[in-house]
């Protein structure tokens, strides 16, 4: 899908302005796909939870949740695994999946529209219900990943000097 427009990173931003919603970063990613990351997060008593909106060119837009980065051990792979499970279980509209790449827990919503009927509104609430959910979700996560805090997600990044 060479030189694809993403044409549904314009109308989000529009959204966004309109609603006066500025708790966004925004990046380019500059691939084949056009692909534009906003990224905020959702506030828990666990730490904060990185929450990416991924728009471009294809029929897919992604609410992802970097719930847990680098929590998933040996010793709470089973208890993480029964909390996705039952999760999944009763959630249409977002899943949860370990990343054994980085050892950390997601949460994916998948909202498929192609450019010319992508309704901003309609992904904003997606992520809403989102938001809206995980207080709730955090005392069972707490239990599962056997931790009270959530590691800081970008410490592996960090400056030492």
């Amino acid at each position: 899908m060479a030189n694809a427009k993403n044409e549904k990173s314009p109308i989000f931003e529009k959204f966004l302005i309109s609603e006066e919603i500025t708790c966004f970063d925004k990046r380019n990613v500059e691939d084949e796909e056009g692909t534009v990351v906003y990224r905020s997060y959702i506030q828990t008593e666990m730490g904060d939870m990185p929450i990416f909106v991924l728009l471009d060119a294809t029929i897919y837009g992604v609410i992802r949740v970097l719930v847990g980065a680098n929590v998933v051990t040996a010793d709470n792979y089973q208890a993480i695994s029964e909390f996705i499970n039952r999760e999944n279980s009763k959630y249409k509209n977002f899943k949860y999946y370990i990343e054994h790449d980085d050892n950390s827990l997601y949460l994916d919503c998948i909202y498929i529209s192609p450019n010319t009927a992508f309704e901003p509104e309609l992904l904003y609430v997606l992520m809403q219900q989102i938001v809206q959910y995980m207080p709730g979700a955090v005392p069972a996560l707490k239990e599962a990943m056997g931790i009270e805090q959530l590691p800081d997600p970008f410490a592996q990044y960090a400056h030492k000097h």
